[in-house]
């Protein structure tokens, strides 16, 4: 029996399913990737199961409530160049989307200003001289398209979201941070497009379990079957077969969890990700009005971008790495730095802050250094050569680029390589 979602999410989890069950394909991970896999396999009348660790769906484009006022965790929009991607999300809430305008920009405690920055006129010379397209590392790219004084400025933000300078990032898997189009949201946030994409995956016969954590991965040589192992909301190990397996798993963990050990682990261990702190309060309104969306740019200030949420509330989100200072400091901490950022941008009056809350998102942001491509490319043949029939899907499962649509994109192709029983996983996004 498969139950739909209600209240609680956990209804989602079927009441009979037993130990050692099989399936055709076993998606990990219920995130808009793993969601947007299971959707197409589902829909296409194909047995499927998901695995996610956490205790609902939507993974890092979950919708949060708090006291008052809602939180997109991701704080991404829904925006893509692909009809087909599109129509995706316009089938599963036809009704409930609305315009979401593009980032602003916030040059530290100076002016706002909306959309991309402007190119300088030796900036537009240069990039007819030297093309954008030719650009190796990210500095050139913004220098090319900006010119070098906007370059500088955008430089401070892109070490926020990655902890490298420009000159030691490759252009293109960062280059889609920095177009800011407009797209679409959904009323009650973009978890409500998980939520429904979950549902339709229930009524179409898949199945969904929560609390699942996967902790390991074999494949059978002599039957192509793989076996996952899960820990279970009780702690006691599960066990799961599949003919396919779509990972969205990072891609760093994946492979140290695979049997036998791949020959690329080394390579894998290698992979970096940048993980994100939120702070979100309601505040009397300061001098300057929130925006929907803004990207700090400033360096003086530590938050990388902005969001006004629900009534008067809005959010700040830091990016750091786990572990380290920002990451471990405690709520009272984290809320009184943030108060007095938001304070500094003119966005709140002073004191004024309530109803506070603090959330912490492993690896939003896989780290794209100088040799990550060959990493990639070494973890990419190791998977087609010994391990056929694992499928890679998702930002972090992929390690792939910073699109908006990244997650959607590699999840609807992991489920097409199904469908048409090509047993080499997916292509990692390098």
């Amino acid at each position: 029996m498969f139950l739909t979602l209600s209240a609680d999410p956990r209804s989602l989890i079927s009441g009979s399913g037993n130990m050692g069950e099989h399936v055709e394909t076993l998606v990990i991970g219920a995130g808009a990737a793993g969601l947007s896999a299971a959707h197409a396999l589902a829909r296409a009348g194909r047995t499927v199961t998901v695995l996610e660790a956490q205790g609902s769906v939507g993974g890092a484009a979950r919708t949060l409530s708090f006291d008052g006022f809602r939180l997109d965790v991701s704080g991404r929009r829904l925006s893509s160049a692909d009809p087909a991607i599109r129509a995706f999300w316009t089938a599963l809430l036809p009704d409930e989307l609305e315009i979401a305008p593009g980032a602003m920009r916030l040059e530290g405690e100076g002016r706002a200003r909306r959309g991309q920055p402007g190119a300088a006129l030796g900036a537009l010379i240069s990039a007819k001289l030297r093309p954008i397209a030719s650009s190796r590392t990210l500095g050139e790219w913004l220098t090319r398209r900006f010119g070098r004084r906007v370059a500088r400025r955008l430089g401070a933000y892109a070490e926020k979201l990655w902890a490298l300078r420009p000159e030691e990032t490759p252009a293109q898997p960062a280059c889609p941070s920095f177009r800011s189009e407009a797209g679409v949201r959904p009323r009650q946030g973009t978890g409500q497009l998980w939520k429904a994409c979950a549902e339709t995956i229930a009524q179409a016969g898949g199945e969904i379990r929560l609390e699942r954590r996967v902790v390991g991965l074999r494949r059978d040589w002599t039957t192509s079957v793989w076996t996952v192992s899960a820990l279970g909301p009780d702690g006691c190990e599960e066990t799961f077969t599949a003919d396919q397996v779509i990972s969205t798993m990072p891609l760093r963990e994946l492979m140290g969890a695979l049997t036998p050990t791949p020959i690329s682990l080394f390579h894998a261990c290698e992979l970096m990700y940048r993980d994100q702190v939120t702070v979100a309060f309601a505040a009397e309104p300061g001098r300057r009005r929130a925006p929907a969306l803004a990207e700090i740019h400033g360096a003086s200030i530590k938050a990388a971008r902005v969001r006004a949420l629900d009534g008067e509330a809005l959010a700040l989100d830091y990016y750091c790495f786990e572990g380290d200072a920002l990451w471990t400091a405690d709520d009272e901490t984290l809320v009184a730095q943030a108060s007095a950022e938001a304070g500094r941008l003119g966005l709140i009056a002073p004191g004024s802050v309530r109803a506070a809350r603090v959330v912490r998102q492993h690896k939003v942001h896989p780290i794209h250094d100088e040799a990550c491509d060959e990493h990639l490319k070494m973890i990419g043949l190791d998977l087609r050569l010994h391990f056929a029939g694992l499928h890679l899907a998702g930002r972090a499962g992929t390690h792939g680029d910073s699109a908006d649509d990244q997650s959607i994109r590699t999840g609807l192709a992991a489920a097409a390589t199904v469908l048409t029983r090509v047993v080499a996983p997916a292509r990692i996004a390098a």
